[in-house]
């Protein structure tokens, strides 16, 4: 088999799969719901609908591709907590902290100490 026929077998990836591809592609200021649409080439009420049946909406996908990366970079860089939040686009370092913590049970310097102490 080829490669388009073994990705075939994997079928397509959810589309809140797809959006939170597209969201770390594109950065998370940038993209309006009329830009996703584009994108998908879908009404925004397609768009919701779908999402609504997958159980998600554009605004979870998007928090949880922007918590995912600051995981990600608090883990693996030595960037500041500030800079890190900035880049996955929120306004403040505790805006950031306080959605940290609430998905993940410890604030970021809380996660940046336990992989100090490893």
């Amino acid at each position: 088999m080829g490669h388009d026929e073994v990705l075939s077998l994997l079928g397509s990836p959810s589309l809140k799969s797809r959006l939170h591809e597209l969201f770390i592609a594109h950065g998370f200021r940038e993209l309006t719901v009329q830009d996703i649409c584009e994108h998908l080439a879908m009404s925004e009420s397609s768009l919701r609908r779908k999402l609504k049946l997958e159980g998600s909406s554009v605004q979870e996908i998007k928090d949880q591709a922007r918590l995912g990366l600051g995981f990600h970079l608090l883990q693996t860089t030595r960037q500041s907590i500030g800079l890190i939040s900035d880049i996955c686009g929120y306004q403040s370092q505790s805006r950031f902290s306080a959605r940290f913590k609430r998905r993940f049970g410890l604030t970021p310097s809380e996660l940046r100490y336990t992989k100090m102490a490893d």
